[in-house]
């Protein structure tokens, strides 16, 4: 299993092959899901031989992890151009925008999903591999919550964690709600930014201040692989 992503022309003509082979993949986890799908029948979805795949990729889990990447790096795009605002606010149009980017892909992440979640894949969202992206999705959290008018300052970073926890929840509910349009999904978000409205000033107070920053140390325990400080 590769460890470091390979070495691929940087022009036009190998960005666009990787683009290529990327959609491929995707589409062969929405029609296979992930354990059923091969290199071989990605390649073929692709259009290209076994051989240039593994040009770019040296295997379907290197893909996904580049799909992860990419969409945290857009991601990352979006939510640093989100104008001033109380924290509900902001955080309900983090989420609008979220679901904007992924919903391209949803099926091929619902057929993603049963190995995202699983404690020890390769492609695991908590996995180790996963973290660069993790941290980056963080880092994005820290910046909305930094921007929000309504969040004291020393709040931002533990407040970034149970912000990025509470959207890995949302996306995994949104791949289940099959209501039209995922109103449910939409309801929950609506539901979200009032209670971070209602609670964001009260994060300034020593016993919310104290109890936010054990819960950022506790999911940090679990997002870096390390047992929590806060026990």
């Amino acid at each position: 299993m590769s460890t470091a992503p390979l070495l691929v022309p940087d022009t036009p003509k190998g960005r666009r092959t990787r683009a290529r082979i990327l959609r491929a993949a995707l589409a062969s986890f929405a029609a296979r899901g992930y354990d059923a799908t091969t290199l071989r029948d990605i390649a073929r979805e692709a259009g290209c031989s076994l051989g240039l795949a593994y040009r770019y990729f040296a295997g379907k889990e290197d893909m996904v992890l580049a799909v992860y990447a990419d969409l945290a790096a857009e991601f990352d795009r979006r939510v640093s151009r989100l104008p001033a605002g109380p924290l509900g606010e902001r955080f309900q149009a983090t989420m609008r925008a979220k679901l904007r980017l992924l919903a391209p892909h949803r099926e091929s992440l619902g057929g993603l999903a049963a190995a995202a979640l699983t404690p020890g894949s390769a492609v695991g969202v908590l996995g180790r591999r996963a973290a660069p992206v993790r941290e980056r999705g963080i880092a994005a959290f820290r910046g909305l919550a930094a921007g929000s008018a309504n969040v004291p300052p020393r709040a931002a970073g533990p407040l970034a964690v149970v912000l990025f926890t509470i959207h890995l929840g949302l996306i995994l509910f949104w791949l289940h709600d099959r209501s039209p349009r995922q109103a449910w999904t939409r309801e929950v978000i609506a539901f979200a930014r009032r209670a971070l409205d209602l609670a964001a000033p009260l994060l300034g107070l020593p016993p919310a201040a104290a109890g936010l920053a054990r819960l950022g140390r506790s999911l940090e325990g679990v997002f870096g692989g390390r047992p929590s400080a806060a026990a």
